[in-house]
């Protein structure tokens, strides 16, 4: 089944199987056709990161007090450990022996493994609605130079030419502010300059910027969502020496996307 004649349903699939809605034979479908399909693999990983940007803004949420028992009636946790004391061998009543603990209950762990799987999924769910739906509350009082939340506008996630994802690229369409974060696999060529540049629809690339050495990289930038795409390359140290474009390699490259 090709995947990508339909508009939009990789990019919803690549979705639900990174919330883990996307269940059962539909799931076990998309990861074979994914194994094989580099742009599939490529939506998967940019969920991925997305995902995990923005719960790193978000506030930490309490699940509801009725989560628990919850979980615990659905996963049958209290009759598993029942059972499990009820299979357990009477110790002769010449050697007593003390009743295992709640810490030594190996039925009673697997059940907190699989029920803690489930709430950090439900808590995952629950910081991404809150972040999509809920507007910020002003302080009552508005004071000077008070630092603001990071509100990311755009997203990118640079790819090199195999579809490995290298690094993810944000713009804050609050404070115009570019923050380019290094993947894993991603490393900085000896006695060269990565460069970042914007690539509009017509006309020539535009410097967005010279990268640091490693780590994070943070920088002003008017905008990101003129470009369609962006793309990194190698130049002399500095930066290219061309105003108008690269002169070295183009390493990386990737889409520009809504972040909501």
């Amino acid at each position: 089944m090709d995947l990508h004649r339909y508009a939009g349903l990789v990019d919803q699939l690549a979705a639900e199987y990174t919330l883990g809605v996307l269940r059962g034979g539909s799931r076990r479908r998309f990861e074979t056709i994914s194994q094989r399909d580099p742009a599939i693999r490529l939506a998967v990983e940019t969920w991925r990161l997305r995902l995990a940007a923005m719960t790193e803004l978000g506030a930490a949420v309490a699940p509801p007090p009725e989560i628990w028992p919850a979980i615990e009636r659905r996963l049958n946790l209290v009759n598993a450990r029942r059972d499990a004391a009820a299979a357990r061998p009477v110790p002769p009543v010449a050697a007593p022996a003390t009743k295992p603990g709640w810490f030594e209950n190996l039925s009673f762990w697997r059940g907190w493994s699989i029920a803690a799987t489930a709430i950090a999924a439900i808590a995952l769910v629950v910081s991404i609605r809150e972040l999509s739906t809920v507007a910020p509350v002003p302080a009552p009082v508005p004071a000077p130079q008070v630092a603001q939340e990071p509100r990311i506008g755009y997203v990118a996630t640079l790819a090199d030419d195999k579809s490995n994802a290298r690094m993810l690229v944000t713009w804050d369409d609050r404070t115009s502010e570019v923050t380019v974060r290094r993947l894993s696999g991603s490393s900085d060529p000896s006695d060269k300059s990565m460069q970042l540049w914007g690539l509009p629809k017509e006309g020539h690339p535009v410097s967005l910027g010279v990268l640091p050495v490693g780590g994070t990289a943070r920088f002003k930038a008017a905008s990101v969502n003129a470009y369609p795409m962006l793309a990194v390359s190698v130049e002399p140290v500095g930066g290219s020496p061309n105003p108008n474009g690269p002169t070295g390699p183009v390493v990386y490259t990737g889409k520009v996307i809504p972040a909501a």
